[in-house]
């Protein structure tokens, strides 16, 4: 019987997040139509060792460079064949019932190209994980609405990260943590791009969902937990990345006369990138 959903796992140097994860996608009640690929860039911690050892029905691709998320991703699909792809985090644990919860969804809405579900971090708080374009209004409100909430009821929609998760709605993208998109348009974008790293790859190419006459959607449903953040990554480098990311999507999609001054902005927060490297060669 051929697979019915495909899920990508791209990890490095999270050996024990990963096989959590893998274990809870072998306790889900549809496991038997799912096929799982797991893209090693380069880790160094054992995960490789752990995948051929205790989950050897897993697709493992063994990569001696770290390829980012994008190119990793890409890597991945191609090792599959069902035609729902779900990229997913290593450092996830998914629900029980939410494979076969995220597949009906995708059976009951075809106008989806891509749709993402329900996120907790793991003190079981919502995770901000769907939002609207980045562009200075949202940025900006991104950071306003944090430290005043009570205006989050009337601005969220415009914010880049949005705040209420209760509603099933379409948006502008879906995290690349946990993101399902149909393998003909995912085939047809010629996947993420494989320019971007690591951050706003996922914004990138649900961008170009919307610009294929697709649709992204954000449903609160088929459940996972993510711990966010545990690969072995300083956190100056991750905003450094995203920083770099909003730069690579604004040159892409924004000229200086169509969101000029989000674009700006990007150049301006890539040359302070340029600037703090430069200083710290200097130390």
């Amino acid at each position: 019987m051929s697979a019915r959903l495909a899920i990508v796992i791209v990890n490095y140097n999270t050996r024990d997040w990963l096989s959590q994860c893998l274990d809870s996608l072998y306790a889900q009640d549809i496991a038997e139509d799912v096929e799982i690929v797991v893209v090693d860039s380069a880790s160094t911690d054992g995960s490789v060792e752990l995948v051929r050892r205790d989950f050897p029905g897993c697709t493992l691709v063994d990569s001696k460079e770290n390829l980012g998320f994008g190119r990793g991703n890409n890597l991945g699909a191609a090792q599959s064949t069902a035609p729902i792809l779900l990229f997913l985090n290593p450092d996830t644990c998914v629900t029980d019932g939410a494979l076969a919860e995220l597949l009906l969804f995708m059976d009951q809405h075809p106008q989806y190209g891509a749709a993402g579900g329900r996120i907790c971090d793991g003190e079981g708080e919502r995770e901000r994980s769907a939002g609207t374009w980045p562009t200075l209004l949202s940025l900006v409100l991104d950071r306003v609405l944090v430290r005043f909430p009570s205006l989050c009821g009337r601005l969220e929609h415009l914010a880049h990260h949005y705040y209420d998760y209760e509603k099933q709605r379409e948006v502008g993208w879906v995290t690349g943590a946990y993101l399902c998109i149909r393998r003909d348009l995912f085939e047809q974008l010629s996947g993420f791009d494989p320019d971007i790293f690591m951050y706003y790859e996922d914004v990138e190419l649900c961008y170009r969902v919307w610009a294929s006459g697709s649709r992204v959607c954000y449903f609160p449903g088929a459940s996972i937990i993510h711990y966010r953040n545990k690969a072995p990554v300083s956190q100056r480098h991750r905003k450094r990345r995203t920083r770099q990311g909003l730069r690579q999507f604004a040159r892409k999609h924004y000229g200086w006369g169509h969101h000029g001054t989000t674009r700006w902005i990007a150049e301006l927060l890539h040359c302070l990138n340029l600037w703090r490297d430069k200083l710290m060669r200097r130390d």
